[in-house]
């Protein structure tokens, strides 16, 4: 990496095994990862506005994220509408009828086995979900679950995502919860792990008690935000959480863990606490790296800006 490039921020990305990294897309249309632990991230925002960050092939063709051919400005969302139209997402959300009229770059996808989950995030802060069978485990990270339990298996992505409504509809479970939110819940006083496993279980039983008479329960627990749940406990946390939401600045990100979209960083005023910032609202903005800056989020204050 230069001392100074511009990129186009796309937010954490994590694997199978929790490991994460920022990602980037570079001027060339290149997506850079850089790790999250031990990478010391330090950007301007000069640029207003957000960009689409592309969108992803599934098929035959060309795999993994690829650049927006048209540096297309979005107004709301990650993506333009030709994006979305190319990636096939926006027929899956839409589609009623066979697995074999989707679209076919993301058909073998949302063929695979599926799972229908209830994550919990603190705070009373509960929602339904899925996970393909192939990231099971990197759904939940991504999402910035502290604990799940996955509630019944599925044979694909169509029959999932009509259990998730339902199941949401009858037993009141939300599908989605903000970013800014779940970081906000860690910035308050934190409850004992076991009253998170305790509070789980118990959404978890209520939400697969909505689940159709012929559906078969399953009722596994997923625990991969603990490592994270408990370093910020031990450290501590400033009651403000950092989140981005003016157009120019220059900050620094100096990493000791993550889960989702919530970034625990060292506070280099000297502060044993850590400073949670949520990156939400930074995806999509075009930043220049460059590593003489030396700002660093305020602990302090409620934004960045």
């Amino acid at each position: 990496m230069s001392a100074t490039s511009t990129a186009l921020y796309c937010g954490t990305r994590w694997d199978e095994q929790g490991r994460w990294c920022y990602e980037l897309i570079r001027a060339d249309g290149s997506t850079e990862s850089l790790p999250g632990i031990g990478t010391r991230l330090a950007f301007r925002v000069s640029e207003p506005g957000r960009f689409c960050l592309g969108y992803h092939g599934f098929g035959g063709g060309r795999r993994g994220r690829q650049a927006c051919p048209r540096r297309a400005r979005v107004d709301s969302g990650k993506q333009c509408a030709q994006c979305r139209i190319t990636e096939g997402w926006s027929a899956v959300h839409s589609h009623r009828g066979p697995l074999t009229a989707l679209p076919e770059q993301v058909r073998d996808y949302v063929a695979q086995p599926h799972h229908l989950y209830v994550a919990y995030f603190g705070d009373g802060m509960a929602k339904v979900g899925t996970a393909s069978a192939s990231r099971r485990q990197r759904r939940l990270f991504e999402q910035g679950a502290l604990v799940a339990r996955f509630i019944t298996d599925s044979p694909d992505g169509l029959h999932v995502r009509e259990l998730e409504r339902v199941v949401s509809e009858r037993a009141g479970l939300r599908q989605a919860v903000a970013g800014v939110t779940k970081t906000r819940i860690l910035t308050k006083p934190l409850r004992p792990w076991s009253a998170l496993e305790a509070a789980v279980a118990d959404a978890a039983e209520h939400a697969a008690g909505a689940l159709p008479a012929d559906i078969t329960r399953t009722d596994t627990v997923w625990s991969g935000g603990r490592d994270f749940y408990a370093t910020i406990l031990a450290r501590g946390r400033f009651p403000d959480a950092t989140e981005f939401t003016e157009d120019s600045g220059e900050y620094v990100l100096d990493a000791v863990t993550a889960h989702g979209h919530t970034i625990a960083c060292v506070d280099e005023a000297g502060a044993g606490e850590l400073v949670l910032v949520n990156d939400t609202r930074l995806i999509g903005r075009r930043i220049e790296l460059d590593a003489a800056i030396t700002a660093a989020p305020r602990p302090a204050q409620t934004s960045l800006f």
